[in-house]
């Protein structure tokens, strides 16, 4: 069967669901979406931990990275105001914590894709579950996309179908391939990003612990970027949401061997595990310890500090020997204080794409045009979400931007 629409929005995730609420608001003609699985918004679902963590209260371009034309257009057309405004038309309020996170009142994602799609009946836009695309071409004046059964002729496309990040949320490329077969576009390298870090070194003991401090990216001698938080060590590295936002970074070295677009030769994470004590404090401390432990095994020098597991790994690391606390020297109470302050880690190979939450790379703005999201080379083609050659730090910044991205992408078609 042969359907006619103004907009056909390739994909039903935060961003083609924004972008086809925006269309389907214009009234100037049929909007619907072509998603591939049998439900909209998985991943949407998935976001917060099934709470929904839509937005920041702090948005800002420092938070997020990527193509810098592309960021600031999206950001200074969706704020965080209009953010609020478009969920409270759609029929819930918001919440923030401490940290400026932003959810549901609810605190249920569910609640947040039923107001969408709710809105998407009342618009009469329809959403074709299951429907792998064939062809995709603009033979003439209008798109062609030819499903299993039926062809959609529409006058303008948005692709909102997501990056290849979370496979088992229904995620993979074969929307760059399709943009690839269809236009010839070809992408930045994608990688993941919002993910454990992998490292050399490997402390088996480990597994489990966790820890409050701060981690630095160091590409060379030179620090990327740092962040606070609670650090999980593993088996194989390091995790926790501090670590997920360097790990863009460090797979980006591992690919590209470039660290925020510079070229570099090696990069490292440095662990301070106690930011707000500086290195000479913590030995008159550790003096205390010598003496209060005297008798004792060296690994419990650290025992008023970390947990049990770290320190004995933490003691181990400065090859002090199994000498009891009274007869550890002055050395090594400036190593152990040391290696406090920086407990390093060499990354050693990308993190699978199954433990990411977000992909960088994509199309940047030499495929589209920032002002507008509007393919350079095929009029009435926009791209939008996770397709697009940015992304965002943990705490609501992805989700900001797929939907502020979709919204301009659909106030954009003609």
């Amino acid at each position: 069967m042969n359907i006619k629409v103004r907009t056909a929005v390739i994909g039903a995730g935060a961003s083609g669901l924004a972008a086809a609420i925006t269309a389907g608001e214009k009234k100037s003609g049929k909007t619907i979406i072509i998603e591939k699985q049998d439900r909209a918004g998985r991943k949407l679902l998935a976001t917060g931990n099934g709470r929904c963590n839509i937005s920041n209260l702090h948005i800002s371009r420092d938070n997020y990275h990527g193509d810098r034309a592309i960021i600031d257009r999206v950001l200074s057309n969706y704020p965080y105001e209009r953010a609020e405004r478009m969920c409270n038309s759609l029929g819930f309020l918001l919440r923030s914590d401490s940290e400026g996170r932003v959810y549901p009142m609810s605190n249920r994602s569910d609640t947040v894709l039923d107001c969408m799609l709710r809105k998407l009946r009342s618009l009469s836009v329809d959403i074709m579950y299951g429907e792998e695309i064939r062809f995709l071409g603009k033979p003439d004046d209008k798109f062609c996309i030819v499903l299993k059964n039926d062809t959609v002729y529409a006058d303008n496309i948005i692709m909102a179908a997501g990056s290849y990040a979370a496979p088992h949320l229904g995620s993979d490329k074969s929307a760059v391939k399709l943009m690839y077969d269809s236009f010839g576009f070809k992408y930045n390298t994608m990688y993941p990003a919002l993910c454990p870090v992998i490292c050399r070194e490997k402390y088996a003991s480990l597994k489990g612990v966790r820890a409050k401090g701060s981690v630095s990216l160091i590409a060379d001698d030179n620090i990327i970027k740092t962040e606070s938080g609670e650090i999980q060590f593993n088996d194989t590295g390091l995790s926790g949401i501090c670590i997920f936002n360097l790990s863009g970074y460090v797979n980006e070295f591992l690919l590209c061997g470039t660290a925020d677009g510079n070229n570099c030769k090696k990069i490292k994470i440095s662990v301070d595990l106690m930011p707000d004590r500086h290195e000479r404090d913590i030995i008159g401390f550790l003096r205390k310890c010598r003496r209060i432990f005297s008798g004792e095994d060296n690994t419990l020098l650290l025992s008023g500090l970390f947990d049990k597991k770290l320190s004995a790994v933490l003691m181990k690391c400065i090859s002090a020997g199994s000498v009891t606390c009274e007869k550890l020297s002055e050395d090594d109470l400036r190593k152990a204080a040391h290696i406090i302050k920086n407990f390093e880690f060499t990354p050693s190979r990308i993190s699978d794409v199954r433990n990411a939450q977000t992909a960088a790379g994509g199309y940047g703005s030499s495929i589209v045009e920032p002002a507008t999201l509007m393919c350079r080379k095929v009029r009435n083609l926009f791209i939008c979400g996770e397709l697009l050659d940015v992304y965002g730090d943990c705490g609501g910044y992805n989700l900001h931007f797929a939907f502020g991205s979709g919204i301009m992408a659909a106030e954009n078609i003609k």
